[in-house]
């Protein structure tokens, strides 16, 4: 297994580092040119970042727009997530619970839109009723039913009860924008963040200037460029060209090319993104649970996370990520064991009689299909490394890799599905119990179905004890791992490659934060 993993790392780093050498094909990132060069000093009140993604508009409401708007520091929450994923006052003060389905929050006095506009609860309560028109995703997350405002108090009746409303605050979709100028919203949102939106174009650049009377204090820096780079080769080498300050999505497999630490800066933590394989029930094989504990017992996680994706994930002990409160303290899975793996099959009645290293039971073959993508590059790894180390049990498995598996999630087309799926980014459990777990879920792509998880999850839905919660939670999980419902190999580290001379940044397992007031090039 590790001269396997070797290899296939080895090539992959090789290839990278053949191509950032090579002088054809690289757009000039390969050296930094003497124009850059001369303007260090103009360069110094100005950050650049990459990533392989950018949204499809600027307009917060729009898709998962919000996402890039926080991280380019546009926008904020009334909310904010941190660095254990439990959200904390932002620009509101406080958010108290009237009764089950009223809250009352307390705005902060001091903050402004970046035309000056003070912020207000009439405010707020424009633009949450903009979003929610346009985006039902805010209501699946507060279940908004009516909105009170008054001066910096804001009541919000919702339909039901929602334990994590609080959380929902701080996912970037209930972000606070100015409204009244509806046509510039996609291209020029004014929010309430340390930088204004200047320009984007679509897939390419965002710019961002200082705002002043931010306020946190006056940001540090004067102006940040976001560039869409979406080859990962491309975006390595603009950070070994110095063309990038940050780089955001850098593959782990490239992540040694960074290892000089005069030159480079790279953190990481793990969050809530997980490597996840999702059955299809509908296949007679894996309907038997044996066959899933198999499937399971073959799938080296400490192996995937350490040595094919170079320490950019981690694996995990159970569903949800490990160092969360509701997390698996100790392996729910079965671990790795091959032999293990070969012992359940033969028990069950697997063999192979014809002798073609495939088990077969009542003269069929166990022969599966896994399906991921390429835009997230340790997914296609790691399912190679599984198809091979099933091979060894007696498990045929083939392997395919897509742009997109979005057709294959819509049609059932699979038997596996790998996919990488962000499962709490509020912080709370019940989001991907409620979109995979529970039957008939909007994410539950192979139609798992279990009873008592669906009856433990909707007393999750209306449990406003935070340790009740977590214990509920826990149960889910080690109900799904006892069915061997789905599998997660791991979480993905959310990374920053910086430059040395960059200040002020620390990743966040959320995901939702990138620039702020205090980020500074020394």
């Amino acid at each position: 297994m590790k001269i396997k993993l070797f290899k296939i790392v080895t090539f992959v780093l090789s290839a990278v580092m053949l191509t950032a050498c090579g002088s054809s094909g690289t757009g000039g990132f390969q050296s930094q040119s003497a124009e850059t060069a001369a303007n260090t000093s103009e360069a110094k009140d100005t950050a650049v970042f990459a990533d392989t993604q950018g949204p499809s508009s600027l307009d917060p409401a729009e898709s998962w727009n919000s996402w890039y708007t926080s991280r380019y520091g546009i926008t904020e929450t009334l909310y904010k997530l941190d660095g254990s994923l439990v959200p904390q006052p932002l620009l509101a003060l406080s958010c108290e619970m009237e009764d089950n389905t009223t809250w009352v929050i307390t705005l902060r006095d001091d903050v402004t839109f970046q035309n000056g506009e003070k912020m207000t609860a009439d405010s707020v309560k424009a633009c949450w009723e903009r979003t929610l028109g346009k985006n039902p995703r805010l209501g699946e997350l507060l279940f908004i039913s009516q909105i009170e405002a008054s001066g910096q108090r804001l009541t919000v009746k919702t339909t039901e009860p929602v334990p994590a409303f609080i959380n929902g605050l701080s996912e970037p979709l209930s972000a606070v924008y100015y409204v009244a100028d509806e046509e510039s919203i996609a291209q020029n949102p004014i929010g309430t963040g340390p930088f204004k939106a200047v320009s984007y174009e679509v897939n390419k650049k965002a710019l961002v200037e200082r705002y002043d009377s931010y306020w946190g204090g006056t940001p540090k820096l004067k102006s940040a460029e976001f560039n869409i780079i979406s080859d990962t080769n491309a975006l390595v080498m603009a950070q070994q060209a110095g063309e990038s300050d940050l780089s955001v999505s850098i593959p782990g497999t490239s992540l040694e090319l960074f290892n000089d630490t005069s030159k480079y800066n790279v953190d990481g933590v793990a969050g809530s993104r997980g490597e996840v394989i999702f059955i299809n029930y509908s296949n007679e094989f894996l309907q038997d649970i044996n066959i899933r504990k198999a499937i399971s017992m073959c799938i080296n996680k400490q192996g995937c996370a350490d040595i094919l994706n170079k320490g950019a994930s981690v694996p995990t002990n159970g569903l949800y990520p490990d160092f969360m409160d509701f997390g698996a303290k100790e392996d729910l899975t079965g671990g790795y064991n091959i032999e293990g793996a070969k012992k359940i099959l033969a028990d069950s009645g697997y063999a192979d009689t014809n002798g073609d290293g495939i088990v077969e039971k009542d003269g069929r073959p166990v022969s599966l299909r896994i399906v991921t993508y390429s835009t997230k590059g340790e997914l296609p790894m790691f399912c190679e490394e599984i198809s091979s180390s099933l091979k060894e049990a007696g498990i045929d498995l083939k392997v395919e890799i897509y742009e997109s598996v979005a057709e294959q999630e819509k049609t059932g087309d699979f038997d596996l599905l790998m996919v990488s799926f962000t499962m709490c980014p509020t912080g709370d459990p019940l989001y991907f119990a409620n979109i995979a777990f529970k039957t008939n879920g909007s994410s539950n792509y192979g139609h798992y179905s279990n009873s008592e998880v669906d009856s433990i999850i909707n007393q999750m839905t209306c449990e406003f004890d935070a340790q009740k919660r977590t214990e509920l939670a826990e149960e889910v999980q080690r109900l799904v791992c006892e069915d061997v419902g789905y599998i997660v190999v791991g979480h993905s580290k959310y990374i920053y490659v910086m430059s040395s001379d960059l200040k002020g940044l620390k990743t966040n397992p959320s995901e939702y934060y990138l620039l702020d007031a205090q980020t500074y090039i020394e």
